[in-house]
């Protein structure tokens, strides 16, 4: 009697024990997660699993018919935990087998039960073969029972902290996994399915609690929602984290370390909202509560002119209402900074009261109809901004209510601003009135909308030509980057405070080409006419861009050497800003358009060429022009591909220099062709005959035997100089 009064005694000890005692202990599967308290009996945990080695089958009560039961086991004496496997109940069911692989558990936990393992029976019965095979630090388990008997194993012992992972294999005669906790004489059940990953887990921490609170309780499409999860807490610890899913869609649509957060549906409906608090350790705990949204009918909504507004200045706000049904007693209740003064511009049929910044419908306001109220703001002058320290977010609150049907919600849209001593680029683009006189100056009004007109783009397109500051935009200028942005918002027609259409990505190409003055030759310097003119330092840049695909605001940049200099040829619709040499098309490129950039660049002729060994054919040095070619919208940037190498020379192959050569003058003169003439060939013969070096030539520069050859082989044939003779493989000195 005293012995039983003992033990009765320590499982309520232990029973009794707090959580933090005890530990934490979870089992999960995927989305699931559950808490399960071990089971706490008055046997070892072999007695406890009643295994009959004579019949191969245990009696343990919590088996059950056609299941895997798990569930976790505490020792009375020692405290130990164990985790129970029992496939099938004794006396029913039929035979089955299990494979399942147990990986993470803590060393020095094995099997302290394993059923069938030295079984007599199976001498008789060899399809009764159980295995457990360790190997590489996992147990690889088969279990197999027969008709009315049962299967299994106990593993552990485990401490308050571990984990197990069960990684189910191939299950015959099991339908489900049911893990069991709690109470031993009435157990909490909960069941797991047969194929995915299983991980039991002892903690010492214990995880936090969610709770959450909605207000209002039953909100309106497009109203405000506040989500209150401050009831939540963690027993042993901090919350870190709140997770919210608005909608139950199983994805989170919001991070947050703070407890209450406000969320507004677009539409009505029945959602689920999951919260989910995090701990400082790492746990987590998931609350679902439904909501219920009813559909809106009514709608107030604002907008702003304006993001950033200017001491002194004046914008614009336009409240917009929509009913789809019958309302009376309306009214709309603005809230702005005390002070600013309000000049109203449209009542939409309301009276207006001026000090309480409230308007009221003394009409029905029909179903289908739309009222709109529009007011100007003036911001108050610097002066009397003296004690804000600027830039400063200013907000206008507001509500819409009716007396029938009885309602009131809050005014949707904008309602945030800045206020600051200057604009941004794109803002005081789209606010720009544009001087229409010389000598005037640029002007901004805040109550414009904020799309950018053609006008306000070709003023920009201007500034940045030319550049000059945008006014009120405190000195800055407009970027290449930001003027094609401009082009793109005007283009497409969207205000600067909303995001871009969504476009594909196009294939946006762009092509070089360069023409030299002496094909064959490249860029001469130190060449002069009779009249003392600099030639043959001048050379000519195609660049061919097109997409396959609309672009808004395409830009060239082109990068060459400092000092060269650039002349426009032709533009083809594009803006080019010297001393940059970039190119701006504050348009639309159409898919298949091609948009061609010609321009001229004249190299100094006070460049230095240098030597650039080995080359048997000519003495030059090289230079490059490399560029980008980009869009505005969809944002996108590539090299302009094709010609990008300058030979530059001060001596001329002597094949050119003949083809060059004024018989009359006898000197060179670089405007002739590059088609050999009779006369050239005989001063070529000359030459050869005299052995004397061909002036303006490169090492050796003389007529020697082959070269006389082929002189006379291009007059023969009529053919360029630069080109290969017929029927004839170029040479690596061939021109």
């Amino acid at each position: 009697m005293v012995r039983k009064i003992s033990l009765l005694l320590l499982i309520s000890l232990v029973t009794a024990l707090p959580l933090s005692a005890q530990g934490y202990f979870q089992v999960a599967q995927g989305a699931v997660k559950a808490a399960i308290p071990p089971l706490a009996g008055a046997k070892t945990a072999q007695e406890f699993y009643a295994y009959d080695s004579t019949l191969s089958r245990s009696a343990n009560e919590l088996a059950e018919t056609g299941n895997l039961v798990l569930f976790l086991y505490r020792e009375p004496t020692t405290l130990n935990l164990y985790l129970f496997f029992i496939l099938n109940k004794a006396d029913t069911g039929a035979g089955g087998n299990v494979r399942l692989t147990l990986r993470d558990f803590p060393p020095g936990a094995g099997w302290v039960v394993q059923d069938d393992v030295g079984n007599f029976l199976r001498i008789f019965f060899p399809e009764l073969n159980d295995d457990y095979i360790l190997t590489n630090g996992e147990y690889q388990i088969l279990w197999t029972w027969g008709d009315n008997s049962t299967d299994g194993g106990v593993f552990g012992p485990l401490s308050d902290e571990f984990k197990v992972t069960i990684v189910p294999g191939a299950f015959t005669g099991i339908q489900k996994i049911v893990v069991k906790s709690g109470n031993i004489n009435a157990p909490t059940r909960l069941e797991l399915n047969t194929t995915e990953t299983i991980v039991v887990q002892g903690m010492r921490n214990q995880p936090p609690v969610a709770r959450l609170v909605v207000t209002p309780a039953a909100p309106r499409a497009r109203q405000q929602v506040t989500f209150d999860a401050s009831g939540s807490y963690d027993p042993d610890g901090t919350i870190v984290e709140y997770r919210w899913d608005f909608n139950g869609d199983g994805v989170v649509d919001l991070v947050s370390t703070e407890p209450v957060v406000r969320y507004a549906y677009l539409a009505g409906g029945s959602y689920a909202v999951r919260l989910t608090v995090v701990d400082n350790t790492g746990m987590e705990t998931s609350h679902t509560m439904p909501l219920s949204v009813s559909h809106l009918t009514v709608t107030a909504t604002r907008s702003i002119s304006t993001t950033t507004a200017l001491p002194g200045y004046t914008f614009r706000v336009q409240v917009r209402i929509h009913t789809d049904q019958d309302l009376a007693g309306a009214g709309l209740d603005e809230n702005l900074p005390v002070g600013w003064e309000i000049t109203p511009i449209n009542n939409g049929g309301a009276i207006f009261n001026r000090a309480a910044l409230q308007w009221v419908f003394l009409e029905t306001i029909k179903a289908g109809s739309e009222r709109v109220i529009i007011y100007d703001v003036t911001v108050p002058r610097v002066e009397l901004l003296a004690s804000i320290r600027l830039p400063q977010q200013f907000c206008i609150r507001g509500t819409f209510q009716a007396k029938v049907p009885e309602f009131e919600l809050e005014v949707l849209g904008e309602s945030c601003f800045l206020v600051n001593d200057c604009l941004s680029v794109l803002e005081a683009v789209a606010h720009l009135v544009p001087a229409t006189m010389p000598g005037e100056e640029d002007q901004i009004d805040l109550r414009l909308s904020e799309m950018i007109t053609l006008d306000q783009l070709a003023r920009a397109t201007e500034l940045w030509r030319t550049d000059r500051p945008v006014v009120k935009a405190c000195g800055e200028r407009i970027s290449l980057h930001t003027l094609k942005l401009i082009a793109a918002y005007a283009q497409s027609c969207t205000a600067i405070d909303q995001p871009l259409p969504t476009m594909p990505v196009p294939n946006l190409q762009a092509q070089r080409w360069i023409i030299t003055p002496i094909p064959c030759e490249g860029v001469v310097i130190g060449f002069y006419d009779s009249a003392g003119n600099v030639v043959g330092n001048m050379f000519t840049v195609k660049v061919e861009i097109t997409t396959d695909r609309d672009v808004y605001g395409v830009g060239l940049d082109e990068d060459l050497p400092i000092g060269w200099r650039v002349t426009p040829i032709q533009n083809d619709g594009f803006i080019y800003k010297p001393g940059v040499d970039q190119w701006a098309f504050p348009g639309v490129l159409k898919a298949g358009q091609t948009k061609t950039i010609i321009y001229q660049v004249e190299v100094p002729p006070t460049v230095t060429v240098e030597t650039t060994p080995p080359d048997p054919c000519k003495v030059i040095s090289t230079a490059t022009v490399v560029g980008r070619a980009d869009s505005g919208h969809p944002c996108l940037e590539v090299e302009v591909t094709g010609a990008s190498w300058i030979e530059l020379t001060d001596c001329l192959n002597v094949i050119v220099a003949i083809s060059r050569w004024d018989v009359v003058r006898d000197t060179i003169d670089l405007s002739l062709s590059d088609k050999i003439t009779f006369p050239q060939v005989q001063r070529a013969i000359a030459f050869w005959l005299e052995g004397t070096r061909v002036p303006r030539t490169c090492p050796p520069g003389i007529v020697d035997y082959e070269t006389l050859k082929m002189i006379i082989a291009l007059w023969l044939t009529g053919t360029p100089i630069c080109e290969v003779l017929p029927g004839r493989a170029p040479g690596i000195c061939d021109y």
